[in-house]
Parts: C-alpha cells; sequence; structure tokens
C-alpha cells in the first residue's frame, strides 16, 4: 500500500514526468495506478465523474507492465511509449467488456465487445484504462448529466458545472484523479470543460483522429465531431495526440506566423477579468516579439445558428430512435412526465427534441449547408492570412451554476454563449484551449488557439508559448 503523501506526489505530476518516472524505474506502474485509483475514490463522491470503473482489469495490466519493462531492460529493447500508464476515457468510447451506454437508459446492460479505435491506440501503445467516465446524454448538452450516473459536478464548487459533454474527463484531469483522459467535441464538449476546470484540451482537425467506435455516432454531423485529449500541460496533449493521430508535432518557429487575437463579440460579451487576462497573454506575446493583430468579430456573424441547423437537420430522428424504449415516442408526453421525475428520458434530451420540431432548418437552409461552410472557411483563411492562427475567448464566464448554459441553448438563446466554441467545429480544423489564470474567486478560464485544416503544428507551438508566459501574468 502507498503512503498517502506519496500517492500525493504520484498523481500530482505531469503525465510526462510519470512517464519518465517509469521509465527510470523511480516508481511502478501498480505504485502509479493504486495512487490514482485511491485518488479516483478520494475525489468522487464529491464530484461523481466516474461512469464505470476498471480497477481490478487495469491493476493486472500495470502488474504486467511492469514485468514487460523489467524484461526490457534487461534486453535493451524498447517498450511501447505509454507502458504502464494509466488514462480514462470518455463513456461514449467502447471499451471491451465495459458497458457502451452514451448515458441512455434503455442501453444500460450494452457490453461492448471491440474497443473504439482510440482505445486500441492507446492499449497498443501501453497505456491502461483505468475508468471510463461522465458525460451528457448522446454528448447532446454543455453540461454533464444523464439518468444513469446523474449530475458531475464541478471541483471547486458542487453547485457549479464543468461543461460539458466531456465533463467527467475534465473534473478528474483537474482533480488529479487521472493524468490525462480522452473526449469528443462536437460544440465544445472538449474545450469547453478545459476552459471551466483550469486544462489544457485539444480538438483536433476532424479527420486527425478515428472516431470508429464512438457511440453516438451521427452522419448529419458531418465533419463537426472529433476525437480529442484533455490534459494539465501542453506537452502531454502533445504526446496523448501523437499517440492518437500518429502524426509526430516537430518544433517550428513563430516569427513568421501571423497571429490575430478577437477580442469578443457584442453578443456574447466577456467578464472583465477574463477579457483583462487575455489581453495581459496578448501583451505578453508581444513583449517576446510577436506580432498580434486584433481582428473584428464579423467571423462569427451567424455562426452558432450554423451549427445548430447542422446538428438539427435530421429533426432529431436519430436520437429519437437511439433513446426510444417501445414501440412509440411522444414528446410532449415525455416532457410532461420530466417535470415530475418520472421519464426515462432526461429532459435535456427532452429540451432537444423540442427544439428540433419548434426550429427545423428548412430544405433550402440544409442545401446551403456546404457553401455557406465554405465560405466560413475562407473568411478563416482571410482573417489570418492563409496561414495564421487565431486566439479567442473559449466562453464568456468561468464555471456557472448548474443548469444555466443549458438554459441559454436550449432556450435560443445559443449566440450568448457559444459562438467562440462552435465557430471550430462549424469549420473543422484544430483548436486548443490553454488554462491562463484565475479570477479573484479561484475559478480557472483559458484562451484558445485555433489554426487552419490540419494546422495542429502551429497551434501546439502557440499553446507552448501561451502556457509559459501565462505564468508570469
Amino acid at each position: 500500500m502507498i503512503e498517502k503523501d506519496v500517492t500525493s506526489d504520484l498523481t500530482h505530476l505531469s503525465a510526462t514526468d510519470m512517464m519518465q518516472g517509469l521509465a527510470r524505474r523511480a516508481f511502478s506502474s501498480v505504485e502509479l495506478v493504486t495512487a490514482h485509483i485511491q485518488r479516483m475514490e478520494q475525489v468522487n463522491p464529491k464530484v461523481n465523474a466516474i461512469a464505470y470503473r476498471r480497477y481490478d482489469l487495469a491493476l493486472e495490466e500495470a502488474q504486467a507492465a511492469d514485468q514487460v519493462r523489467r524484461s526490457c531492460a534487461n534486453s535493451f529493447q524498447d517498450v511501447p511509449r505509454l507502458l504502464g500508464m494509466p488514462l480514462t476515457i470518455k463513456e461514449m468510447y467502447r471499451v471491451e467488456g465495459l458497458p457502451i451506454t452514451g448515458g441512455v437508459h434503455k442501453y444500460r446492460d450494452r457490453i461492448a465487445t471491440e474497443d473504439a479505435a482510440v482505445v486500441a491506440r492507446v492499449k497498443t501503445a501501453g497505456a491502461i484504462i483505468v475508468a471510463k467516465t461522465n458525460m451528457s446524454t448522446l454528448t447532446m448538452a454543455h453540461e454533464t448529466d444523464n439518468v444513469l450516473f446523474g449530475r458531475t459536478n464541478h471541483p471547486l464548487d458542487p453547485l457549479r458545472t464543468p461543461g460539458g459533454s466531456s465533463g467527467g474527463e475534465a473534473v478528474l484531469i483537474s482533480s488529479f484523479a487521472s493524468p490525462w483522459g480522452i473526449g469528443s467535441d462536437l460544440g465544445g464538449s472538449i474545450r469547453l470543460p478545459a476552459h471551466l476546470c483550469g486544462l489544457v484540451g485539444l480538438r483536433p482537425t476532424y479527420d486527425r483522429i478515428s472516431t470508429i467506435g464512438e457511440y453516438p455516432s451521427y452522419p448529419h454531423h458531418l465533419h463537426m465531431n472529433s476525437a480529442g485529449v484533455l490534459a494539465r500541460h501542453v506537452s502531454d496533449a502533445q504526446v496523448l495526440y501523437e499517440v492518437l493521430s500518429d502524426h509526430e508535432i516537430q518544433p517550428l518557429t513563430l516569427r513568421d506566423v501571423p497571429i490575430k487575437w478577437l477580442t469578443g463579440t457584442e453578443k456574447a460579451p466577456l467578464d472583465e477579468e477574463l477579457a483583462a487576462g487575455m489581453e495581459r497573454v496578448v501583451i505578453a506575446l508581444r513583449d517576446v516579439g510577436l506580432t498580434v493583430n486584433v481582428v473584428d468579430d464579423g467571423l462569427l456573424t451567424g455562426v452558432t445558428t450554423l451549427w445548430k441547423n447542422i446538428v438539427l437537420q435530421d429533426r432529431g430522428k436519430q436520437t429519437i430512435e437511439e433513446i426510444r424504449e417501445g414501440s412509440s415516442f411522444h414528446l410532449f408526453s415525455e416532457l410532461t412526465k420530466s417535470g415530475r421525475g418520472k421519464s426515462v428520458y432526461h429532459k435535456w434530451v427532452l429540451r432537444l427534441l423540442l427544439g428540433a420540431r419548434l426550429f427545423p432548418p428548412s430544405e433550402q437552409t440544409i442545401r446551403a449547408f456546404p457553401q455557406q461552410i465554405e465560405q466560413f472557411r475562407d473568411k478563416f483563411r482571410t482573417i489570418t492570412e492563409d496561414h495564421g492562427v487565431l486566439l479567442t475567448p473559449l466562453y464568456p464566464t468561468t464555471a456557472p451554476r448548474h443548469g444555466k448554459i443549458t438554459h441559454y441553448v436550449y432556450n435560443n438563446m445559443g449566440q450568448r454563449v457559444l459562438p467562440y466554441l462552435v465557430f471550430v467545429n462549424v469549420l473543422g480544423y484544430p483548436s486548443i484551449a490553454v488554462p491562463i489564470g484565475r479570477t479573484k474567486s479561484g475559478f480557472p478560464f483559458g484562451i484558445q488557439i485555433v489554426g487552419d485544416y490540419r494546422q495542429e503544428q502551429k497551434v501546439f507551438a502557440v499553446a507552448k508559448l501561451i502556457e509559459q508566459v501565462a505564468q508570469y501574468v
């Protein structure tokens, strides 16, 4: 058994330092996994971030990893890159032998018979999945709650949300119960929890990481969804991204990369402390010799509506098929029952379906999607001079009270809170959230770096620099 102070020391290391410690045999994989299990059990009663535990198998795999490392040390063979490293993963990804529910009641007993592509990749690299984490039902909300696992709370205040839909991942990582994890991002589902919980959150270009084995999978969402990573440090996020994408990030000088700054938009104004924090970071970038030019908010015009219309273009038909129990589904009846706590369907999914019924895009609007998306991408390239990156806010505030984000989104007011997130999904391009400070009340917030198609190298280069300068502003 590991002593409590040793456990804390191990779980508070960066993932990169954990990997180096394993390589030096400063501690074993069994010790590292055990430390994280203990930490999970310590914090989860307050945050409710875990959907399924995999502790026994994880410890068996840790023992096997330690044996492999000893054998390779004696024979001077290379070991898999992530050998013996603990990892958590969003519930939507299939892990062989564990339930795969998407937070849907009727799938509460369904067991995955194979691994998702991202799971297979990290397992091949030697990583050990310790737990699956909570999410919103079918990833369809910007907060984390469902009828199977309940509501996940922010680690600093149980009355506040960590965001969603990858909220369980963000909470465990920010609580030092997991070194890093895998999530998905259809409308900010990685970057919003990263911003609210003080983490690094990468949503790569839509075709960088395979999404095979996700549940749900909605073809009509086009290119807007990406598998991605959450971590406490940019270097950790890069390592996990490289494993998942098979794309190595090379060093890059930023001297000739145009850097643009979108300070905000009047429709989604920032809290003063967040705006001031972003400005301090931009000043610091200029102080180290980079040119950062302000651009207007025209890029965001109409983008929240476009994102919403793409999501709702099937009028909720696939969602109904996924959640429906029995031969029929009566939305208004279920909404009434949900208000009394009697429905097997989560209230947010029902509100989504109500929106799909009340505000569906027309056939003419749907036919215009390809042209609108390309026009939007052309506008982005013009702003960034074809080879630059764009800095933006992520969300107007720090962690709000439970229900506030969904109140805006499901009352057709998403333009007040979502434009900084969802414009990236409409682009389908890479973006990373990097923490840059805390408010006077102690809540973290971040900044977003957005690049062009498959320009993760530039996004990571800027993120690393911002991470460095943010320590001193």
